[in-house]
Formats: structure tokens, C-alpha cells, sequence
């Protein structure tokens, strides 16, 4: 064979182991991204199914006995967890309110309907947003079962962690993003005083 077919042939066989080089690296890019894809779309689908459970509050303890005017508490607290918030942005903005149940006793120093967005410390009951956890402090000075109702509510945004692309491809699977609310959730605070001759409780609430 001629040096100059000899020459060809060496040049077209590294063409050959190239060209097969370059298809084996696309070949695993192309399925390394379908992979990722898959990835994607499975924790996208995952988070939006999130947004489509119902939010779920919770009060704990449902039934929270308390000593009135007792040295070593003079706050009765009942923790309202808020069940279904996917984002930061949800657990920082959700709101929480609670009111007497209709037939309830007064609690002394009743100021009405409580909203965490107007909480105030100095108040004898308010509500307070930790992190998208709901607390109710109640200072009772007065004897009586006490019924609550909670809610909360909360307007649904996605994570704010999430490229623009990846928050579209979530938009998409949820659809409208609606205002969240949650069951009503009752629980009971029982004061009484310890040693003492129980007194009248407060007027009932139509």
C-alpha cells in the first residue's frame, strides 16, 4: 500500500473513533438531562400536589386546664398549628384568629375577635405568627370553661428558592393560586382557682 493510502486510512480511522467519541458523550448528556428532567418534574409534581391538600389547623391541647391566679403560670397558652404550608413565605404571612364559641363564658378582659396581624403583648389575649405556628396566650383571671374557635388563613406563593422557570413550570401544574383556609378547630381552656370557693363565670356569648 502507497505511504500516502497509508496516511489516509490513519486519518480516517481517528475520524471514525472521534465521531463515535463525540455521539457516546452526547448520547450521555442527552440522558443524563432526561434524567435531570425527571428529577425536576417529579419534585415540582410532588411540591404542587402540597398545594392542592386542604390546610389543616390544630390546637394542642384541645382541653388545657388552668389555675387561675397560680404563681407559677399566669398565662394559659395553646399552640395552633397550621398543617399544608409549603413555603417560607407562606409560614411567615399566614394569619391566625381566634373567637369565643357561640354559648361560651366570658373570660374576663375579653377584647373580641384576635387577629395575629394586630397581636398586642399588653393585651390580656392575643394571637402571635411564630414561623407559621399559631400561639394563643390567654390571661384569665377569672373562673369558667372557656370555648374558642380558631382559623387561619394564608395566600398561596410558591417558594421563593425556585428559579423563574421552575417557578412557570409550577404555576402551571397548580394552576390559580387561591387563598388557603383552614377548618375551624375548637379547644377548651378550664379555669378554675386553686383552694379557693369557685366564682361566677362570665355572661354568655349569643
Amino acid at each position: 500500500m502507497a505511504k500516502g493510502s497509508s496516511g489516509k486510512m490513519l486519518y480516517f480511522v481517528l475520524y471514525v473513533v472521534l465521531i463515535t467519541e463525540l455521539m457516546i458523550v452526547i448520547t450521555e448528556r442527552d440522558e443524563l438531562e432526561e434524567e435531570e428532567h425527571a428529577i425536576r418534574d417529579k419534585m415540582l409534581s410532588s411540591i404542587a400536589e402540597s398545594y392542592k391538600a386542604p390546610l389543616i389547623l390544630a390546637a394542642v391541647p384541645k382541653s388545657l386546664d388552668f389555675n387561675v391566679g397560680s404563681a407559677d403560670s399566669k398565662e394559659a397558652t395553646v399552640v395552633l398549628s397550621a398543617i399544608g404550608l409549603v413555603s417560607d413565605e407562606e409560614k411567615a404571612n399566614v394569619e391566625f384568629d381566634v373567637r369565643l364559641a357561640k354559648g361560651s363564658s366570658n373570660p374576663a378582659g375579653w377584647q373580641g375577635e384576635l387577629k395575629s396581624t394586630n397581636a398586642n403583648v399588653e393585651n390580656a389575649y392575643y394571637v402571635i405568627n411564630d414561623k407559621g405556628t399559631g400561639k394563643f396566650i390567654a390571661k384569665i383571671t377569672n373562673e369558667g370553661d372557656f370555648k374558642f374557635v380558631a382559623q387561619c388563613r394564608v395566600k398561596r406563593s410558591v417558594p421563593d428558592y425556585l428559579t423563574e422557570k421552575l417557578k412557570e413550570g409550577l404555576l402551571q401544574m397548580i394552576g390559580d393560586l387561591k387563598e388557603g383556609v383552614s377548618n375551624e378547630e375548637e379547644f377548651t381552656i378550664k379555669a378554675k382557682r386553686q383552694g379557693g370557693v369557685k366564682q361566677a363565670a362570665g355572661t354568655l356569648v349569643d
